[in-house]
């Protein structure tokens, strides 16, 4: 019975303090720029996703093979960066 109306209190207060586009379940195609996260939803932001993904494997192996602090530090901090610029929105 308290779980349950924690849960109720807690739904409130996210109801409350979310934007309007959240509490959607579906993202409707008509409308598909209004949503926060739409760009997600492309093909396009999933390769490059992938691409990503790809990259930290292979940052991550690299310095399982190589565990030399100043190749990690680089290593992530390139892998960061190049990350950024990877997924960044502008075309």
């Amino acid at each position: 019975m308290m779980k349950a109306l924690i849960e109720f209190h807690f739904y409130l207060a996210l109801i409350t303090l979310m934007p309007t586009w959240y509490q959607r379940d579906c993202i409707e195609e008509e409308r598909l720029s209004k949503h926060a996260h739409y760009r997600r939803q492309s093909e396009h932001y999933q390769a490059k996703r992938k691409l990503v993904r790809a990259l930290w494997t292979g940052t991550g192996a690299l310095m399982l093979i190589f565990p030399t602090p100043p190749l990690m530090v680089g290593g992530l901090l390139f892998s960061t960066c190049l990350s950024f610029a990877i997924l960044d929105e502008s075309k």
